[in-house]
């Protein structure tokens, strides 16, 4: 085994850049690093199983192993977690200020079966009383995997769709331009629907428990079956990488970020989340997992449920 070589794809994190820069190797492998964008990494992983080890976004993984695709496993490893009320937008002239008056309007994603989307939907549901047939979806890019949708698939930008009042509020993973939306978040063209979001996700996350997983870590199904002691081997690493960035985000002595209130912000998350402000393992994101899988459902983009043992590896069911 010394010596073998893997290749890997995933972003740059604090719970990552260790692994991916070899401060932190994983004994007796080589890492071949791919430095691609996230949305292509997602793209190659779940049509081609690319990598032998990559992240991937939750709808993507669970959405392909409901469809039979048994070519991937995963590890309780959660790189990308977001609460996604501060990622929906209208125009900043619009007169809406909560999801619950978007009823029967347009609405964009990128994609309908990202995760993101798929957890705005289910708050759309479960949170502001509006049902999925009761708005009008839009999309901008193919889905990454095959899926019925009743979204319209556009041409252009979203953002540009917004600003021009193609739709009337969007949900996007990433930021709007700067030349939409300034880094103040205020002043331009857009703006974020919910007035007060911070709070408002904390208050979400006091009442329901749940910060929501976007990406898990995905491993080919044959690498691990040439080496199955890999998924709790990596899984072990990444844990502690993940809570070595956790220590020196809180570290006073020099600051790990370029924000000057990084720790007002750290020790206030610690506070809400119960000193476990980043939770990987099996146990403490089941029940949410769960959730976002009746989410799934319900969008008619899954047939099924899951156990814990059919979404992760055998090795990591105790963590």
């Amino acid at each position: 085994m010394a010596g073998t070589t893997l290749k890997i794809a995933m972003s740059e994190s604090d719970r990552t850049l260790k692994l991916l820069s070899g401060a932190k190797p994983l004994p007796g492998f080589k890492l071949d690093v791919q430095r691609e964008s996230i949305e292509d990494i997602f793209v190659n992983q779940i049509s081609q199983a690319s990598y032998d080890v990559s992240e991937l976004s939750l709808a993507s993984y669970l959405i392909a192993k409901g469809g039979g695709d048994t070519r991937l496993t995963a590890i309780p490893v959660f790189l990308s977690r977001s609460f996604r009320h501060n990622a929906i937008y209208v125009r900043s002239d619009s007169p809406y200020t909560h999801p619950s008056e978007l009823k029967g309007k347009r609405f964009g994603f990128p994609e309908y079966q990202m995760t993101a989307a798929v957890w705005v939907r289910g708050m759309f549901r479960h949170e502001w009383g509006i049902a999925t047939d009761e708005m009008e979806w839009f999309t901008f890019r193919p889905e990454r995997v095959p899926v019925k949708t009743p979204a319209t698939l556009v041409e252009g930008d979203i953002f540009e769709a917004l600003a021009e009042g193609k739709v009337d509020a969007i949900m996007t993973a990433r930021r709007p331009p700067a030349k939409l939306f300034p880094a103040s978040g205020e002043g331009g063209v857009l703006r974020r629907l919910i007035p007060d979001v911070w709070n408002v996700e904390r208050e979400y996350y006091g009442r329901t428990g749940i910060f929501p997983i976007m990406h898990l870590v995905s491993l080919k199904a044959t690498t691990v079956e040439q080496f199955p002691e890999l998924p709790k081997q990596l899984y072990e690493l990444m844990r502690e990488i993940k809570d070595e960035g956790i220590t020196e985000l809180l570290e006073t002595i020099r600051n790990a970020t370029s924000n000057p209130f990084v720790w007002e912000s750290a020790e206030a998350s610690a506070k809400l989340m119960n000193g476990d402000m980043w939770p990987y393992g099996v146990a403490a994101n089941w029940p949410q997992i769960e959730t976002f899988i009746s989410y799934l459902q319900e969008d008619g983009l899954l047939d099924r449920s899951f156990t814990p043992q059919e979404v992760f590896h055998a090795s990591v069911q105790n963590t």
